[in-house]
């Protein structure tokens, strides 16, 4: 069983713990007074309507092609959840994961300590 360290120090004791501090760390509680300026202008745009080809619903293959290359070792602070995990918990729930990045995508909300310049990490 793969364990991760909690906020408190402590491990994960079973895979219900881990996949929910997984999903704590992807999917936070969404806080715009915690937005940078960068979070502010992603959700600006996300308001204005848009019709472009690039809107189109990410595909269960595209998210999976995604995480696959992954660096299994690798994760981004302070999240802490490694390439490897995702790969991992994809496997186990993908249609969740494929719908969970497209839920983001749709809603415009993204986790706060996200932005273009932390994706070398994977």
């Amino acid at each position: 069983m793969i364990t991760l360290q909690k906020p408190d120090g402590t491990n994960t004791a079973d895979m219900i713990e881990t996949l929910a501090l997984t999903l704590e760390q992807l999917i936070p509680e969404d806080n715009p007074q915690d937005d940078t300026d960068y979070h502010r202008a992603i959700r600006k745009l996300t308001e204005q309507p848009i019709d472009t080809p690039d809107d189109k619903a990410f595909t269960q293959d595209e998210v999976r092609q995604v995480i696959e290359g992954f660096k299994p070792k690798k994760a981004p602070e302070p999240a802490g959840i490694t390439g490897g995990v995702l790969q991992l918990v994809y496997k186990s729930i993908p249609k969740t994961m494929t719908a969970m990045y497209n839920e983001c995508l749709k809603t415009g909300c993204f986790p706060t300590n996200w932005n273009s310049e932390n994706t070398s990490n994977y």
